[in-house]
């Protein structure tokens, strides 16, 4: 693998990002409702219906929920999968010192755990040595072991930041 299609690999993970942030703007309109009601996806045999869909986000308690539970699901997806791309890229070509010297490695590899277990920090003896660890203006303390922070900890501006920085990283820093 070439640090092109390392960045390739980043492009493809942003662009499905950006399609969910699309989706997600979308979804959180009523006007989507009556276009989901008469939609669904079909795959082999398969056909899933979308009406549960407009259903779940007619309902406000519901929407809130079902909404936020996609938004997480985009945040791991762009933090893990991203993180995972240049960790592999970073090993395979002798360059993860590179990797661990950069000031959100720590951060970004906490995070990456915290969104990949259902947005909980559980530290283990290796991360909680390593504590705190601060990114910007965002501080992981032992305080927060077992804890599930909301998005004001960690949400969409974060997610952006972070990406931005890996992206930056991959372009200016590699080889």
């Amino acid at each position: 693998m070439t640090v092109h299609e390392l960045a390739n690999q980043l492009d493809h993970t942003k662009n499905n990002y950006i399609l969910g942030l699309a989706s997600f703007a979308i979804l959180q309109s009523e006007a989507s409702y009556p276009l989901l009601e008469a939609r669904a996806a079909i795959f082999g045999p398969y056909s899933v219906s979308f009406g549960q869909v407009s259903k779940l986000l007619q309902n406000p308690a519901d929407r809130v929920i079902a909404l936020r539970e996609y938004q997480k699901m985009l945040m791991r997806t762009l933090i893990k999968e991203s993180f995972e791309h240049i960790k592999d890229y970073c090993t395979l070509t002798d360059q993860f010192a590179a990797l661990k010297a950069e000031p959100w490695y720590e951060f970004a590899r906490l995070i990456r755990n915290f969104l990949a277990h259902n947005c909980r920090f559980e530290f283990n003896k290796y991360d909680a040595e390593r504590l705190p660890v601060k990114w910007r203006n965002k501080t992981i303390t032992i305080d927060l072991d077992r804890k599930t922070p909301d998005f004001s900890f960690f949400g969409e501006v974060e997610t952006w930041e972070l990406f931005q920085d890996f992206e930056n990283f991959v372009k200016n820093r590699l080889k």
